[in-house]
């Protein structure tokens, strides 16, 4: 069998607008929240998991991400944070309504300027 010789310059386009179609420059706005995401993530460790979802949920996640320009795990770290987030907001203000329950000290004060 015969080997056929090939120019690598007649089978790959070098052009600049070929380059441009391949990629696109992430510049401004777009890139300021890239840099700031990636300072996020290396401040925090990250771990893979291998987790089964709903297939409805991945491709929302995935919509949503094509439209924003993100990748979609990335969003639904995001959208687990604000839930984590939310949720010991609320279990900080339930602790501190505790506390100031058991504070006899600040429920006589309450009381007085209740009655006031």
């Amino acid at each position: 069998m015969k080997s056929k010789e090939i120019d690598i310059d007649d089978e790959i386009d070098f052009s600049e607008e070929a380059f441009k179609k391949r990629f696109r420059r992430i510049e401004g706005e777009e890139l300021i929240e890239l840099k700031a995401r990636i300072a996020r993530a290396r401040g925090r460790g990250k771990n893979r998991v291998t987790i089964y979802l709903d297939a409805d949920i991945v491709s929302m996640f995935k919509k949503t991400a094509e439209n924003e320009k993100i990748g979609y795990q990335t969003l639904i770290n995001d959208a687990l944070r604000q839930l984590v987030d939310a949720d010991d907001k609320k279990r900080e203000s339930q602790s501190l309504k505790e506390d100031l329950l058991k504070d006899k000290k600040f429920l006589r004060k309450l009381k007085t300027a209740l009655a006031a």
